[in-house]
């Protein structure tokens, strides 16, 4: 997997010119990414977030102020995706560190997809709470 951004670089005729970094770290980041994917299109992963989602959503409502009780779900939702992830890629991948990746996927600014749209919901509250929203609908 390449990992390829747009780079700006004066171009007046609007075309798009793309840098590919194949550093050593990013490769292993693409191959984190790529376990990351098998892992959350598992059965039991879907599963596993789904009913979490469903036994909550009920709780949470579209409004601007959010409720004290949604911070020990968001807390607890977290501990549970982010544990069962840094368990299934503890096994894939020797010394993983969930706080080390969490760190480097902060650190990239132009990522897209499912996989960075799931990993944002325990990284941001908002992302979170719209997919509990979503959920309830």
């Amino acid at each position: 997997v390449i990992d390829l951004e747009m780079a700006s670089g004066g171009n007046e005729e609007g075309e798009e010119i793309f840098v590919s970094d194949n550093s050593q770290d990013t490769h292993h980041f693409n191959s984190l990414v790529g376990h990351i994917e098998n892992i959350i299109l598992s059965d039991e992963f879907v599963s596993l977030r789904e009913n979490f989602m469903k036994q909550y959503c009920h709780l949470f409502s579209d409004e601007e102020e959010n409720k004290l009780e949604y911070t020990d779900i968001y807390n607890r939702y977290t501990s549970l995706i982010e544990g069962y992830i840094e368990k299934e890629l503890s096994a894939r991948e020797r010394d993983f560190k969930m706080s080390a990746f969490l760190h480097e996927l902060s650190q990239r600014h132009s990522l897209d997809g499912e996989v960075f749209d799931l990993l944002l919901t325990f990284t941001d509250f908002v992302a979170f709470k719209n997919a509990m929203l979503e959920t309830k609908e």
